[in-house]
């Protein structure tokens, strides 16, 4: 599938951030297009940090992605209940560590025409949550968008199950 041509595209970017006893943090994020197509994706180790602060970085990088493929609307799904609640505004940001994150994802947002957030439990998620948990290990990928067949070769290779396809 070509990179989106049309600006007024919808995306859904899964998004998840992990970490692992203070030694390294693992982010990921996953396009899909409307109509259920991988149009991306790519994963990231970072230095240590909570996991709250890895959920917003992952939202990021979701964000990025959703830019480089031209989207106008997106919606980031994750499994914190925390980043969604707050990114709605449902809750305060009280942590002086996710107030600059929180900040920072707002003015990234602001470029689209549209960006939503919602929460899916964790079995949901289970594309993001092994490409990050992989990340957190250092083994990252990255799927530009416009290279999808890499992607479907790359799951076979994994022999991830049907449910992620």
């Amino acid at each position: 599938m070509p990179l989106l041509n049309n600006a007024t595209t919808r995306l859904t970017i899964f998004v998840d951030g992990g970490t692992a006893g203070g030694t390294h943090t693992g982010i990921a994020a996953v396009a899909r297009s409307h109509q259920g197509y991988f149009l991306g994706w790519e994963s990231r180790q970072l230095p240590p940090m909570s996991n709250n602060e890895a959920e917003y970085k992952a939202a990021l990088l979701g964000l990025e992605l959703a830019r480089q493929l031209h989207a106008a609307t997106c919606e980031i799904v994750s499994d914190s209940e925390i980043l969604v609640n707050q990114m709605r505004g449902r809750s305060r940001v009280n942590s002086p560590h996710l107030q600059p994150l929180h900040q920072q994802l707002c003015h990234q947002a602001a470029y689209f025409h549209q960006v939503s957030f919602r929460y899916v439990p964790r079995a949901e998620n289970q594309l993001a949550d092994a490409l990050a948990a992989e990340a957190l290990r250092g083994r990252c990928v990255s799927l530009r968008p416009g290279h999808t067949r890499r992607l479907t070769a790359w799951l076979r290779t994994l022999s991830l199950s049907r449910k992620l396809l």
